[in-house]
């Protein structure tokens, strides 16, 4: 099994969960153009996968990630599509969150 080394600096910015729900029941998000406070900023690693999407390595400090939440290097922003908790057995230094990840278009100046 192929490890990936922590290659640069990830924030998480974690929004609201649950988000809240329409008069229909229907999750509804955030506004687009707001960003949540981060909750931290931790070693970490990315990598772009052939078909255009990223795996991330996310320490388990910012766990819970879902679908919607954002991650960041300074750099680049990515939208979270999944992201699962691995737990090392005998080996907490080794946890880490799995991230499979869209990466956001630059930001307009």
């Amino acid at each position: 099994m192929p490890v990936l080394l922590p290659d640069r600096d990830l924030t998480a910015y974690v929004l609201a969960h649950p988000w809240t729900r329409d008069a229909h029941g229907t999750p509804v998000p955030p506004p687009p153009d707001t960003r949540p406070a981060p909750t931290g900023t931790w070693a970490g690693a990315a990598a772009e996968q052939m078909d255009g999407t990223w795996t991330l390595r996310v320490d388990p400090r910012s766990w819970p990630l879902k679908s919607g939440d954002l991650l960041s290097d300074g750099t680049r922003t990515w939208t979270v599509d999944s992201a699962l908790l691995k737990k090392v057995p005998g080996c907490g230094a080794a946890d880490y969150i799995a991230v499979t990840a869209v990466l956001n278009p630059p930001e307009a100046l």
